[in-house]
């Protein structure tokens, strides 16, 4: 960093300059000769313990060279050492003395292998007492003799169409009529939606023939027409099209066949409706489905108390509407309201400094990165970028830093806009996530100031802008230069100038003016000034499902103001632009500007993102893998049935009846995994039966809201959170009781009741319609699509332009938002997908593939560092992981320790069949080579050596599996979370068992 003598004249000598920095009580100085008018200023770290607690502290400086600082910013992140280990043992109480369980697994009989092939699971054996399946061996397991089975876990591969389902029933329906599919292009990325042509392929035969029951739903629910040829703008305006079915023949169909032909392929079910349970199987969206239909609209169910949650919010939105916890704004109605907001590139917050009183804005590149705490050694153990140095700050003449007040003004997903305001007047500033301008909106009888304490080198009015604003370019004494838009109101008569004796930037009079700035980099006013006086104010999703496996989905931006292109510029980030539709992607500009940590922004003449992703079908309950087919051997499934005897032998109230809902959901989850193995893939109905109901028994007591930490509907913020925290312990469960990780908690939940729902309705069950509103309270308060559910915010935890989500709830921190465990956020996506194909949420299911096919790119580039990473710095890469991203820097360490275990583990729990979609092989087999993760696992004695053994399955199947079938294999090694069940089927079924 460099900053400007001139702008210090008053302290600084300019034959010798010092670097002064606070260590303890003392300062320590270090001289150095300015060069070129210039001080360089460096930083330094320390880390000291207080009070069972580590803060770690960075400070940057001002140059001075009296012995005191006159500008010292200091960024301090605190990590608690009391928080709990993510990872803990079985607890001892769920060890039963006495098993309770009256069915167990034969292994013995298991004398046949049982292949898994990628299309749709088959119906295991069931108990005489229910609904009879499509394949029924043996009512007598211990005499059963197997051949080969097919088991299946999804549809097709997302780059192909969707293969029928084998089905075993008998009925039919024949059809003799064209049918007609919209197909996505598939030599590159389409230009537009809009733009999708759709190809009538004739499906007509000479005679009538039969489909199946799954191949008639999917013939029904395909688009009939040619697709419009514009775009809907908003969800609201995507229009659903239902045609009816004609056959050259009257059939009978069954009942579920009726429904499912006289259902239109995009009308949400009822929120309150039981769903049809015909099939557990099929995907439930199709083409032309709405990916942003409400879940319901519906209040919350009444077992959840109403409270207001134990907390005070500094003038927060006064409009009634939910309000966002984890959102980049959250700093600014938290504390004292002065941490920053991270917009992305620009970083913004209210000062208070009584030089520099307003909003203070700065950008930072990636040579002002500071790598610690030591920059020579590769790689470096954090990076981060410097807060706090205003290139900017938007005020006004009558503002001190005394008598102002801040509030935030129609708080939604993508924005926010801050009011700051005195007696006099106040100013309005739009956040808006990808702004390209910040924009400052003056009301009232206020003078516009704008101040610098990098100071103002120049300032010059241009006569080549737009003829609609008056165009200022500034140039700092760091030699950056920034470029200044002002609409004045007609009739007025202002203009901008530098006022000689404070070097501020002031208006020539009191007026409601309009004024943008941007970093200016070379070859780039040509593309601002299209852009000039046209800024957004707000953003919002919409999109569709097109054809059978790919989505469309547009971030659209409402603006105000009015520009010559009609336009504004809007950046995108890294991962954005491997998507962007190439209609989109044909309004790129030459603006490109650093971001915090995510690589270079880069701006595009728009109002809206649109992008194209492909849908992956294929990762369904069971894993997956590229083959057509794996085997599991014999040998294999004896040993899982023999495992999965002992694990069925714990107390299940012990392993979910906890405190935590995060320990509570995992304990759910590893049960209903081990339910799932032992229902699709040993099946045997009659165990699978008694571990169902045992598994809904336990879940009964969550769902009555019994448990020891009851859950509450917040009536302050809106949302479902724990009443752990209402005594005012706010540290609590991670957090979460204050929004922390309710992705992370609720994921497991969500997911265990999928898998729950899926045997339940196999077995004839209405189980599904008894709880769907209360897993359904789950996934809105996380990820409510719509602003139609008034109930909670919309998209509390992902950020859908982040490509992530992020785990901080109401907690301030000068480093912004965070997300730590990238594992647990896609399993968030994967359980709602499952969710949403249980209860036949057609819009849930696709939204849940498309958040991660989203979440696929965006760890790609900011938290799976391969190789060939080129967005995340050099210095940091052979990290492999991030530890924890923060909106201002990455940080390899965990909150709950900084073992090398954590650091890598955090990021893969829990294993699931998703796992290997978001972790690659290519990318865990470096991990694991760079890192040296086999020493580690061998060294390890807790759960997480399970975890990095069962990992390693991803890239190497065959070890995985000898490690968990081994004879003298401990369950010190398994998390409590996990079982040597699951991870034993789980690598099997990659391939790890060979004979």
């Amino acid at each position: 960093m460099r900053f400007s003598v001139t702008a210090l004249t008053a302290f600084l000598s300019l034959t010798e300059a010092a670097v002064i920095y606070k260590q303890a009580t003392s300062y320590v100085v270090v001289t150095a000769p300015p060069t070129d008018n210039y001080v360089t200023v460096t930083a330094d770290a320390q880390v000291k313990t207080i009070d069972s607690t580590v803060e770690e502290t960075i400070t940057l400086y001002r140059a001075t060279t009296k012995p005191v600082t006159l500008y010292t910013g200091t960024i301090y992140t605190i990590l608690s050492t009391e928080e709990p280990n993510k990872v803990q043992p079985l607890p001892t109480s769920a060890k039963l003395t006495s098993p309770t369980v009256s069915k167990s697994l034969s292994p013995s009989q298991y004398t046949a292998p049982v292949e898994i092939t990628p299309t749709a699971p088959v119906v295991p054996t069931v108990a005489s007492s229910v609904a009879q399946p499509s394949v029924t061996p043996s009512s007598s397991f211990a005499s059963r003799t197997f051949t080969t089975v097919r088991i299946t876990s999804s549809l097709a591969e997302s780059s192909s169409q969707p293969q029928p389902s084998s089905q075993s029933q008998s009925e039919t329906c024949y059809v003799s009529q064209s049918q007609t599919s919209a197909e996505p292009q598939t030599s590159s990325v389409p230009q537009t939606s809009s733009e999708l042509q759709s190809s009538s392929e004739s499906l007509t035969t000479s005679e009538s023939q039969p489909l199946t029951t799954s191949e008639c739903q999917s013939l029904t629910t395909s688009e009939s027409k040619s697709q419009s040829s514009s775009v809907p703008q908003t969800s609201s305006e995507l229009q659903s099209s239902s045609e009816p079915m004609t056959t050259s023949e009257s059939q009978p169909l069954t009942t579920s066949e009726s429904q499912s032909l006289t259902t239109s392929k995009s009308q949400p079910q009822s929120s309150s409706a039981p769903q049809s349970t015909a099939s557990v199987n099929d995907i439930s969206y199709s083409d032309g489905t709405n990916l942003f239909q409400a879940i319901s609209t519906d209040d919350v169910p009444q077992v959840f108390s109403r409270q207001d949650l134990a907390i005070t919010l500094q003038s927060p939105p006064s409009d009634g509407k939910p309000i966002h916890t984890n959102k980049f704004y959250t700093n600014l109605i938290l504390d004292d309201q002065t941490m920053p907001a991270y917009v992305q590139p620009y970083t913004v917050w209210w000062s208070k400094l009584e030089s520099f009183p307003g909003l203070g804005i700065s950008h930072t590149t990636d040579s002002q990165k500071v790598y610690g705490p030591d920059a020579s050694v590769t790689p470096v153990e954090y990076y981060i970028n410097p807060v706090g140095l205003i290139s900017f700050a938007f005020s006004a003449s009558e503002f001190t830093a005394d008598n102002m007040g801040l509030s935030l003004l129609n708080s939604e997903t993508f924005s926010t806009n801050v009011q700051i305001s005195s007696a006099a007047g106040s100013i309005q500033f739009p956040l808006v996530q990808g702004m390209g301008f910040v924009t400052a909106k003056y009301d009232g009888n206020l003078t516009p100031l704008i101040t610098s304490q990098l100071g103002i080198k120049t300032l010059v009015q241009s006569t080549n802008g737009p003829s609609h604003v008056k165009k200022y370019v500034a140039q700092l004494f760091n030699e950056v230069s920034w470029v200044i838009y002002v609409t004045v109101p007609d009739g007025d008569d202002f203009s901008l100038s530098v006022n000689e004796e404070t070097g501020e930037i002031v208006g020539s009079s009191k007026s409601k003016v309009t004024i943008q700035v941007a970093v200016l980099p070379d070859n780039t006013e040509s593309d601002y000034d299209k852009a000039a006086g046209l800024y957004p104010t707000a953003a919002h999703l919409s999109g569709f499902v097109s054809g059978t496996n790919s989505a469309f989905y547009n971030i659209n931006y409402d603006t105000e103001g009015t520009s010559v292109s009609g336009n504004t510029i809007i950046h995108a980030l890294p991962h954005h632009r491997e998507s962007l539709t190439d209609s989109t992607a044909g309004k790129s500009t030459n603006i490109q500007l650093d971001t915090t940590t995510k690589g270079v922004a880069y701006g595009y003449l728009t109002t809206s993102l649109e992008f194209y992703y492909a849908l992956n079908q294929k990762i369904q309950f069971l894993p997956t893998t590229s083959s057509d087919s794996i085997t599991l051997s014999a040998d294999a499934l004896k040993l899982i049935a023999d495992a999965a005897n002992k694990d069925l032998a714990d107390d299940f109230t012990a392993q979910t009846n906890l405190d935590s809902t995060y320990f509570a959901g995992k304990g759910f989850d590893k049960l209903a995994y081990i339910l799932l193995v032992v229902n699709d893939i040993l099946g045997d109905a009659e165990v699978s039966k008694e571990t169902l109901d045992r598994l809904k028994s336990v879940f009964s007591l969550f769902t009555s809201n019994k448990q020891i930490n009851p859950l509450m509907y917040d009536t302050l913020l809106k949302g479902i959170t724990s009443t752990a925290a209402q005594g005012g312990d706010t540290s609590t469960d991670f957090g979460s009781p204050y929004y922390n990780d309710h992705h992370f908690h609720y994921g497991y939940f969500i997911h265990a009741a999928a898998v729950i729902g899926y045997v339940d309705t196999q077995q004839g069950g209405t189980w599904v319609a008894e709880n769907k509103d209360w897993i359904n309270s789950l996934v809105r308060d996380v990820a409510n699509p719509s602003s139609d559910d008034g109930y909670f915010p919309v998209f509390r935890s992902f950020d859908w332009y982040n490509g992530h989500s992020w785990a901080k709830g109401l907690y301030a921190s000068s480093d912004g938002k965070d997300e730590e465990s990238t594992s647990e956020d896609y399993n968030f996506a994967y359980g709602m997908k499952l969710w949403g194909k249980i209860i036949k949420d057609g819009s849930m299911e696709a939204r849940g593939d498309l958040m991660l096919a989203v979440l696929a790119k965006s760890l790609d580039n900011y938290f799976y560092f391969k190789d060939d990473n080129k967005v995340q710095p050099a210095q940091f890469i052979g990290n492999r992981v991030p530890g924890i991203t923060f909106e201002n820097k990455l940080d390899y360490t965990t909150y709950f320790g900084t073992n090398k275990e954590y650091i890598h583990g955090i990021h893969m729990i829990p294993l699931t069949p998703v796992s290997s979609a978001m972790r690659t092989p290519e990318f865990v087999q470096q991990e694991w080579d760079s890192k040296n993760l086999s020493d580690l696992a061998d060294s390890l004695s807790s759960g997480w050596r399970g975890i990095f053994k069962s990992n390693q399955a991803i890239f190497d199947p065959v070890s995985s599996y000898d490690f968990f079938a081994q004879d003298d294999f401990s369950s010190d090694w398994i998390d409590g979370g996990a079982s040597r069940t699951w991870y034993l089927a789980y690598t099997a079924a990659l391939g790890g068992s060979t004979n």
